[in-house]
């Protein structure tokens, strides 16, 4: 056997449990260390060379001793005992908790895969996940759209335009209608005007496009109270246009008139072919816009399911990864226990294996042995005093690196581990 790693240090409070030797047997023992270290010393005259030989002897026979009593070795290890089957136990939980959580973790991506593989499939087979919408959704939106931006422009530069002749503009003699309803020079005539010119021309199209945006949120909504806010967007969007054909027609009336013609008034305007025409010029192509508008969110609500459906899919994603993430600090946890259990368990069977020995017993026999040796000295061996406190301590010099060679002289635990040469 030899010293390979001290594995555990069992403090002077578990002596108790660890120590099967009585103390009336400890008591004894001491007694017959003490006579055999008088008697060896005085066969030898105290010589500290053979003091050493005595001690290594002394050891081994006591490890000899240590080694063949199985009883006492069996009762040294049964608290490692205990333990490895607690470690063993502990780990076949830990293993089950284990295998358990990896489980969690494939049905964990299991999930995330088939959520994944709705948000692929929704794309074109929306009606397996029951989200009611037209497959043709995707290609009337973008029909719809590509009317809706011109018609967008073109409600733009008219109401810029109209509404820059109506209010700001002074008409030229010989000007047409087209000209009269349409200056391509508006947003920079407004400009050198003043800021606020410019911003009123440049702000009103929004006007209208807001409009149209109440107009598709009312229709949204049902009951007579929606409707009512509707007819009364288009009343004022009518007016609003009336308003500036009257003006643009009352600027070319005034231009054209005789000396002998009528004041320019309403029913002048309701009789004036270039009045309807300024109306409809604007009023009618604000009216499709609107519809194709309100076709356009229509189609794009039904892409936004599809989105919504997706959006809610990847959330719950979101949600498994969080779980996914967790289980996997699970896991390494647990495998580093595993790992723990299994390393701990391994020591304890070198233990089981080894050897323990009661060095602290060791080490009050060989002080009794000792002190057995240096009474021969001090009592009977003829020496002057110079001499004998020499050979004293020499002794105890030999003695004290016997203790030390054994790591003893520090050590205050009750018992050594040994385990088997490799």
């Amino acid at each position: 056997m030899g010293l390979l790693k001290k594995l555990t240090e069992l403090t002077s409070s578990q002596n108790g449990k660890m120590d099967i030797v009585k103390p009336e047997a400890i008591e004894k023992e001491k007694l017959t260390y003490h006579e055999d270290g008088y008697n060896r010393s005085k066969a030898c005259q105290g010589i500290g060379h053979n003091l050493e030989i005595s001690l290594d002897t002394i050891y081994q026979k006591f490890e000899n001793k240590c080694k063949v009593d199985n009883h006492e070795q069996e009762h040294l290890k049964q608290p490692y005992v205990t333990e490895q089957k607690g470690k063993k136990t502990a780990l076949l939980n830990k293993i089950e908790e284990l295998e358990k959580t990896e489980s969690n973790v494939a049905k964990v991506n299991e999930d995330i895969e088939k959520l994944n593989q709705d948000c692929r499939t929704v794309k074109t087979h929306p009606d397996k996940f029951f989200v009611d919408i037209d497959k043709k959704a995707s290609a009337k939106f973008w029909i719809g759209m590509s009317f809706l931006l011109p018609l967008a422009a073109y409600i733009f530069v008219f109401y810029v335009s109209t509404s820059f002749s109506a209010f700001f503009r002074e008409f030229d003699p010989g000007i047409s209608l087209f000209q009269g309803m349409f200056d391509p020079k508006a947003l920079s005539k407004a400009y050198e005007a003043s800021i606020l010119e410019l911003c009123f021309v440049l702000f009103i199209p929004f006007v209208f496009f807001a409009l149209g945006y109440l107009i598709h949120m009312f229709q949204e909504k049902r009951g007579i109270v929606s409707k009512l806010k509707i007819a009364s967007l288009f009343i004022i969007t009518f007016l609003f246009d009336a308003i500036l054909a009257y003006l643009i027609d009352e600027k070319l009336y005034n231009l054209n008139k005789t000396f002998d013609s009528d004041a320019f008034n309403i029913a002048i305007a309701f009789q004036s072919v270039s009045f309807w025409l300024i109306i409809f010029a604007g009023f009618v192509s604000y009216i499709v816009w609107g519809l194709v508008f309100d076709f356009v969110m229509k189609e794009h609500a039904d892409r936004d399911k599809i989105k919504s459906f997706i959006k809610e899919k990847k959330e719950a994603i979101f949600e498994k990864e969080k779980v996914l993430s967790k289980l996997k600090d699970k896991i390494e946890k647990v495998d580093d226990e595993i790992s723990k259990l299994k390393i701990r368990i391994s020591e304890l069977q070198n233990i089981i294996d080894g050897l323990i020995l009661p060095v602290m017993n060791y080490k009050a026999l060989s002080a009794e042995y000792f002190q057995g040796w240096l009474q021969y000295i001090s009592a009977e061996l003829a020496l002057g005093k110079n001499e004998q406190d020499t050979k004293l301590l020499e002794c105890s010099a030999v003695y004290d690196k016997h203790i030390s060679s054994l790591e003893l002289d520090t050590d205050t635990y009750q018992n050594k581990v040994y385990t088997k040469t490799l």
